[in-house]
């Protein structure tokens, strides 16, 4: 079987590393950045914890969750289902995310009133929809939804529920989860990111990021600031890698390559493949996001875990969070934990701010929402993501799937990434598994 160098250590190359490593190949990692862990990654301040990337595991993972009860962490996982708000001219309204709630308090539910009577009943429409369509949301198998891959997010949900739930409904949910709106992302992907989305959300007693933590710890050969330049094939076949080194280049030898890194940066590792698989690779887009986080003291949200602010409100955030209420653990007692999630082209602009601009103008937004949110926080910590979650546009699924089919006939060389099927963490380990398994097999 011999060597196989994975380039990127996150997500899913660390799912895919510790397959391997757990069946007795040898393997390393080679990760450009000083940290392994991608965009799972999390830190510790002052006893906040925060999760710099993915903020939420979907109950309806199993990749993910067959992952930590294999590193021993499933006993850390933490279900929260706080209550929610969503912001309509400018007054925040609160719901329970939970169907099972509503059902239970239907008066509370139909007190809900940023949306319209009209709206609710064709939100009701949209549930049983998703409830015929369920078997076919799968993250792990996007080809179950294929024939909703060519529409738009946006288009289907206006055609199907009109624009009051397109723009209340729709809108947060494409733009909270992926950092795009709805236009940018197919029915299929949009639809799966709604069906997850009910049964409802978990994280660890340490964050997100300890999963990243739990598989880094499991996987013996990591070796970070290191960056692939290109990986040499010749007839086809893997050869092996070549770095980054000083000034000049070294290379790696190995038996097979599995490719975790964004799809554009595949495509320059891997000039001599076909035009076909490289356009898609660089087809592939990313929403991106300046996460600002504030840590304070007192309650700023109360119970609320998440407030939504959909795009007609005027906001450069998609919504913001208080971390604080997923578990007692993320922050100390009587203080909250803020994380603002700004999207679209203003994300795209704010990468270009100094983190004193930056802290200004989202502290600003904060307070026309929350007035009493305070000027001075604990700290205020921003983490820049230029790619922070891969877009799923109308017909990826589609192009992705004929890459597959054309990446057959190079054996040794593996892709992996959210990508390869519902963006997602699930997605992403999922792939990374799958990987490991095929070079197992010789495949």
């Amino acid at each position: 079987m011999g060597k196989t160098v994975v380039i990127g250590g996150g997500t899913s190359g660390l799912a895919a590393a510790y397959t391997l490593q757990k069946a007795g190949v040898d393997c390393v990692v080679l990760e450009k950045r000083e940290f392994s862990g991608g965009r799972i990654y999390g830190v510790e301040k002052e006893g906040f914890t925060l999760d710099l990337g993915a903020q939420f595991f979907f109950s309806r993972y199993r990749t993910t969750f067959d992952l930590m009860r294999q590193l021993g962490i499933y006993d850390q996982l933490v279900k929260f289902a706080k209550p929610m708000g969503i912001l309509r001219d400018g007054t925040v309204h609160v719901v329970s995310p939970r169907i099972i709630d509503n059902i239970k308090h239907p008066t509370q539910a139909l007190k809900f009133k940023a949306i319209s009577n009209h709206g609710k009943r064709e939100g009701v429409k949209m549930a049983l929809k998703m409830l015929t369509l369920g078997k076919k949301l799968d993250f792990d198998d996007p080809l179950k939804a294929i024939e909703l891959d060519n529409v738009s997010f946006a288009d289907y949900a206006r055609r199907n529920w009109g624009d009051e739930i397109l723009e209340y409904a729709i809108q947060p949910i494409a733009s909270t989860l992926t950092l795009g709106d709805p236009e940018d992302i197919s029915a299929a992907y949009g639809l799966a990111l709604a069906w997850y989305f009910v049964p409802g959300l978990s994280t660890t007693t340490k964050g997100i990021g300890y999963l990243a933590e739990s598989l880094a710890k499991n996987v013996k050969s990591i070796e970070l600031n290191t960056e692939a330049t290109r990986i040499v094939m010749e007839d086809g076949k893997v050869k092996g890698v070549e770095i980054k080194s000083g000034s000049g280049k070294d290379f790696i030898e190995a038996d097979n390559v599995i490719c975790g890194t964004l799809a554009p940066e595949a495509a320059e590792l891997l000039p001599a493949l076909p035009a076909s698989i490289l356009g898609t690779l660089s087809g592939i887009e990313y929403s991106s996001c300046a996460h600002v986080m504030y840590a304070t003291k007192g309650k700023v949200i109360d119970d609320i875990y998440a407030i939504a602010t959909p795009r007609r409100e005027g906001l450069s955030m998609a919504g913001f969070t208080d971390n604080a209420n997923k578990a007692p653990t993320y922050a100390p007692p009587n203080t909250s934990l803020v994380h603002v999630f700004t999207y679209g082209k203003h994300a795209k602009e704010m990468l270009g701010w100094d983190d004193a601009k930056i802290q200004e103008f989202v502290t600003h937004e904060l307070q026309s929402v929350v007035p009493a949110f305070p000027d001075e926080p604990i700290f205020c910590e921003i983490f820049r993501w230029p790619q922070a979650v891969c877009l799923s546009t109308p017909g990826q699924i589609t192009l992705v799937q004929k890459m597959k089919v054309a990446l057959r006939e190079y054996r040794s060389l593996h892709l992996v990434g959210e990508y390869f099927g519902m963006p997602s963490v699930e997605g992403s380990l999922n792939s990374g598994v799958k990987a490991a398994q095929k070079v197992l097999r010789g495949l």
